[in-house]
């Protein structure tokens, strides 16, 4: 697992580092700034514009292109509508200027234990709906 995310954070500097140069390869753009993600919980996969650059802590700062971007533990793959309205707090949107590294503290204990919460709430919702549409059927049923 390590050597993966690794791998996965090497590949990403390597490209980020391609389109920090220009064409002709001679002069490097300084449109560049950094994002160093920060997280209150060990080993949690980091996202920087959907792609994985490791898993908390980060050693190093993550090199972007200057501009908006995205970072969060959320994976992108997240299809499920329900999960991702209620991890809006995974996803943090920041503007990195040239030159400049921003710091962006993510929490994740927090937003796991509210999504627990949410989703046991969730299943006590369904369970007694199914109570009340059993309990109308055998209201029903006494009527006729």
């Amino acid at each position: 697992m390590i050597l993966r995310s690794a791998a996965t954070f090497i590949s990403f500097i390597v490209c980020t580092a391609l389109f920090a140069y220009s064409s002709d390869s001679t002069k490097v753009i300084d449109e560049t700034g950094y994002i160093y993600p920060t997280c209150d919980s060990l080993g949690v996969p980091l996202f920087v514009d959907g792609i994985q650059v490791g898993v908390s802590p980060l050693r190093h700062p993550v090199p972007v292109l200057a501009g908006f971007h995205e970072i969060g533990y959320a994976p992108p793959e997240i299809r499920n509508e329900y999960v991702k309205s209620r991890l809006h707090h995974a996803i943090k949107k920041v503007y990195v200027p040239i030159g400049d590294t921003v710091n962006v503290a993510l929490s994740f204990d927090h937003e796991y234990t509210q999504f627990k919460a949410l989703r046991t709430e969730h299943k006590i919702t369904q369970y007694i709906g199914m109570m009340m549409a059993v309990a109308a059927l055998y209201l029903f049923w006494l009527i006729s």
